[in-house]
């Protein structure tokens, strides 16, 4: 309990000055050899979380696109056990942030290093959860009090624009009747339809988590399974980063697979780009367009999964 009134504390202290920006928390500071993307890794490594991906993006850019206006742009993909696990166990669609995403980046000509994630504000408005849930509040604290050990001396960034109200839901949801005694080889036989489509459409695997193994190691035995797929389009955080970097909060997208024992439905819950445009303020049309072809797609191949 002291443990959590102290990061709760320590929440209070940082995010005072920032009421008015509710849904990224950014940090910066000045580059150097101690802060790096290996570094905040292991940061984060260390404070028990379990780090499932960090991934350079400068390659797939420069290759994909011959160029790139940033000197780091990272996708660390990333849980904490216990969070995740009470999260998981209360609320069955919170898989969608099972791992959640931090960006950590540099511009080119630039000599601060910026690492920021979705705030409990933003998850708790994706997931419809009342906003103060409490392990969403520990886990915010916890986020904040390894990204500033990770940065010393780091500030927190206030963004030019206010975050939109959200045009439309922010999840797609699917179902799928399935019978219980089935279920495995039927999550089987759509998991491969998802895996086969998702190179067609511009897609990547980024990250595939049997979320079900740690909640039964943990003695929860809720799920028959529970599968989280993080997926990624590059041309989709490309092209938003070149205008709102920090876009990376969002990037790769975790999409959940689950059913639960006393059910005979499947379900498949991705969170959909209408996050991205309303916490981003997005306007600009090219990136209006890719992220709303992105949503298409893979509403499209989520459909055919389940015909």
């Amino acid at each position: 309990m002291k443990t959590v009134m102290k990061l709760l504390l320590a929440l209070t202290i940082v995010t005072g000055a920032y009421a008015d920006n509710k849904e990224i928390i950014m940090f910066g500071v000045k580059k150097t050899d101690k802060v790096t993307t290996k570094s905040i890794e292991e940061a984060f490594t260390l404070a028990g979380y379990k780090v499932e991906g960090n991934r350079d993006m400068n390659g797939p850019f420069t290759k994909q696109f011959g160029k790139t206006r940033f000197s780091i742009y990272n996708l660390m993909t990333v849980y904490h056990p216990d969070n995740t696990k009470a999260l998981v166990s209360q609320y069955e669609e919170s898989g969608v942030f099972a791992p959640f995403s931090i960006v950590i980046y540099q511009k080119k000509g630039d000599d601060t290093v910026y690492a920021g994630v979705l705030s409990a504000f933003a998850k708790a408005k994706i997931m419809g959860l009342p906003y103060d849930n409490k392990v969403l509040q520990d886990l915010e604290a916890r986020n904040i009090e390894t990204l500033l050990k990770a940065m010393p001396g780091a500030k927190r960034v206030k963004f030019d624009y206010t975050p939109k109200p959200l045009a439309k839901d922010p999840l797609t949801r699917f179902e799928i009747e399935s019978d219980p005694e089935e279920a495995e080889d039927l999550k089987e036989e759509v998991e491969m339809v998802i895996e086969d489509g998702l190179k067609p459409i511009g897609f990547v695997m980024a990250n595939f988590l049997d979320y079900n193994y740690f909640l039964k190691e943990a003695g929860i035995d809720t799920y028959i399974f529970y599968d989280t797929y993080s997926l990624c389009k590059l041309k989709v955080i490309y092209t938003v980063s070149q205008i709102r970097p920090e876009a990376g909060v969002f990037a790769p997208c975790t999409m959940a697979i689950y059913q639960k024992k006393d059910s005979d439905r499947m379900k498949m819950v991705y969170p959909n780009v209408y996050n991205w445009m309303a916490t981003l303020a997005i306007e600009d049309p090219t990136s209006l367009k890719e992220l709303e072809k992105a949503q298409a797609d893979i509403v499209e191949l989520l459909k055919k999964t389940a015909e």
